[in-house]
């Protein structure tokens, strides 16, 4: 029998690209207990203004898998797609600004276990997004978050529906310009996976925490999502490792416990 040499890993004929839209496929943002796009206000939409090969458009969409599915289609061909705005005026610009997006992009590296990049909060509510790292050129980020009412989230998810929180559920979501983490994502994961809620940093010195992460439970994917993935030819061994694949395959989770508590 042949060995596989390390050359010959399916897993290194994966773009980028392939690996992102896989994960953002297999999952959907939840807000409570359902799905955004099911969920949203009657009559409500998110307000865009791009640009895809140096031309301008300017629309309106009533659900955020409108905006979805033309940003697909454009990279599917190749072209680059520029956000200048969503939702009112500047509220894009405020809530990722161009140093938050590099930042992002420079913390996606594989095997990763760094510190969250960025607190996005409601200051009418208690809805909290710790991100991590941008996919897809700062289309799509990785977030943990506490909207879905089966506890913390730790998910990829499209910037479009993080900016459609707003003008569809009412979920104003701002940038948190005080916050500076310390100790890495691994940290804050099990402490959300320990005690079932998104802990401050502060009180991670606290916690009993061991360096061992169980993985946080993920939403289900979407029919539309599962069937993406089943069209897959059985043969491709290569983007058949995409169904099983999640964002935990891209973090280096296993870690020291900080400073003052137990470790392993």
């Amino acid at each position: 029998m042949r060995h596989q040499s390390a050359g010959d890993d399916p897993r290194d004929k994966l773009t980028q690209q392939q690996i992102d839209l896989a994960l953002l496929f297999q999952t959907d943002l939840h807000v409570g207990p359902e799905r955004l796009y099911k969920i949203k206000r009657k009559g409500t939409s998110l307000k865009l203004r791009y640009e895809i090969e140096g031309k301008i458009y300017q629309r309106s969409y009533l659900s955020a898998l409108s905006w979805r599915a033309i940003l697909l289609f454009a990279l599917n061909e190749g072209k680059t797609v520029t956000i200048h705005d969503m939702d009112h005026p500047g509220r894009y610009k405020r809530l990722f600004p161009s140093t938050l997006l590099r930042r992002l992009q420079w913390y996606a590296r594989p095997h990763a276990n760094f510190p969250p990049v960025a607190r996005l909060y409601d200051p009418n509510g208690s809805s909290v997004m710790l991100l991590t790292r941008s996919r897809i050129d700062g289309h799509a980020v990785d977030a943990l978050h506490n909207l879905s009412d089966g506890g913390p989230v730790f998910q990829p998810l499209w910037v479009s529906d993080i900016m459609a929180l707003r003008p569809m559920l009412g979920i104003k979501l701002v940038l948190d310009e005080t916050f500076t983490a310390t100790l890495p994502i691994g940290v804050y994961l099990e402490a959300a996976a320990t005690t079932g809620r998104l802990a401050e940093e502060p009180e991670l010195f606290t916690l009993p925490l061991t360096g061992n992460l169980p993985k946080l439970i993920s939403p289900p994917p979407s029919k539309a999502g599962r069937s993406i993935l089943h069209q897959v030819p059985r043969d491709d061994v290569s983007l058949q490792i995409l169904r099983n694949r999640t964002i935990f395959d891209d973090y280096s989770l296993c870690v020291s416990a900080p400073s003052g508590v137990a470790e392993v």
